[in-house]
């Protein structure tokens, strides 16, 4: 007491260096599994939505994605600096006080236990669950800690680069489908969106023959048919847009709505070839994906499959993809008939394997 009164500096006790040390190496190890833990698991959908509101943050957080050997490097710095000041501080002040192997024993014992908890398992299972809620202020940290360490990292970055480097893809096709799922199986999304997006993902794995409908059950006009003969002959047209062949050959495609229109001005003479547009075809062995950028660039909605001859054995529409996207059928009054003693029928392919079957 006399010392507090007469100015004089407080004896510090062993057992207080000891918390001090051990203190001081937990808490800024524990701060720096967080920012690990925090970095590691922001996602950039999480730092673009971020950018309207917080720009700064925003492209702070860009820097490190595009560069996060930097920001590791710093944690990992001051990881290692803050378990080797503290191990050696611990140590040397358990030797001074307690005096024998046993003592020293005990105390790095308990320090690796509470490094472990404290610094390694905790932290980043807190920086893992609530990585969104941290992410403004483990950037900020993260920007000040890699300038303040700057002399340290430099010479670091500068040995790392003389090694190869192995450029890796930010995200593969497998991962998104499995995130997908998870996101399904958490509520995230339903079942219907996760349906979607593995379906989106396969589009360039199908093809188009999967999907197509067989020349056998096409609706088609014949190039040399009158507008009045093709009415006759199809009196309710399901379909809006119609193949026109030549003999074996698709010359163009007819809209139901020039056939009706032309009709319902009493003009029956044009002839298909007449009134016919052109039309673009697509190997049946190639992607779906490839069909509907073809859809897309010629704003067109229906494609003729041809096989590896050149003949044509079936044609897609914008309609059997966006079917095979959401993967369900798409139906309208119009496409349920009843055949086979009254059976429904929506599935044109199913109609075709019928046919060849009776063949």
């Amino acid at each position: 007491m006399s010392n507090l009164f007469s100015g004089g500096t407080p004896e510090v006790t062993p057992v207080s260096a000891i918390l001090l040390y051990g203190t001081v190496a937990l808490g800024v190890s524990f701060i720096c599994s967080i920012l690990e833990a925090v970095l590691l698991s922001t996602t950039r959908g999480h730092i673009l939505a971020l950018q309207p509101k917080m720009p700064t943050t925003a492209e702070r957080w860009l820097t490190f994605k595009d560069d996060p050997e930097r920001p590791l490097t710093a944690i990992l710095t001051l990881n290692t600096i803050a378990h080797t000041v503290g191990a050696l501080g611990v140590g040397s002040e358990v030797e001074n006080a307690y005096p024998g192997e046993y003592a020293l024993a005990i105390a790095s014992t308990i320090l690796t236990l509470l490094v472990l908890l404290l610094s390694e398992i905790l932290p980043k299972t807190v920086g893992t669950l609530y990585w969104r809620r941290l992410t403004v202020s483990a950037g900020l940290v993260l920007h000040w800690m890699t300038i303040v360490l700057a002399p340290i990292i430099w010479p670091i970055e500068k040995t790392r680069r003389l090694l190869p480097s192995v450029k890796e893809e930010a995200m593969t096709r497998d991962e998104i489908s499995v995130i997908a799922d998870i996101a399904e199986e958490t509520d995230v999304i339903d079942e219907r969106e996760e349906s979607v997006i593995q379906n989106l993902l396969m589009l360039k794995e199908m093809t188009v023959g999967a999907i197509m409908t067989p020349r056998t059950v096409m609706t088609y006009v014949e190039s040399e048919e009158t507008i009045g003969t093709v009415m006759e002959r199809i009196p309710v047209m399901v379909h809006g847009r119609m193949p026109v062949f030549d003999e074996d050959a698709v010359v163009g495609m007819v809209l139901r709505s020039d056939i009706l229109r032309n009709a319902a001005a009493d003009n029956f003479d044009p002839s298909m070839t007449e009134i016919m547009r052109p039309i673009s075809s697509v190997h049946s062995g190639g992607s779906i994906d490839a069909a509907l950028r073809i859809m897309l660039e010629d704003r067109v909605q229906i494609l003729t499959v041809e096989e590896e001859f050149g003949t044509i054995i079936g044609l897609v529409t914008m309609e059997d993809v966006i079917e095979t996207l959401l993967g369900v059928e798409i139906v309208d009054e119009a496409d349920i008939e009843g055949i086979e003693e009254g059976a429904v029928r929506e599935d044109m392919r199913e109609l075709a394997m019928m046919r060849r079957e009776e063949e």
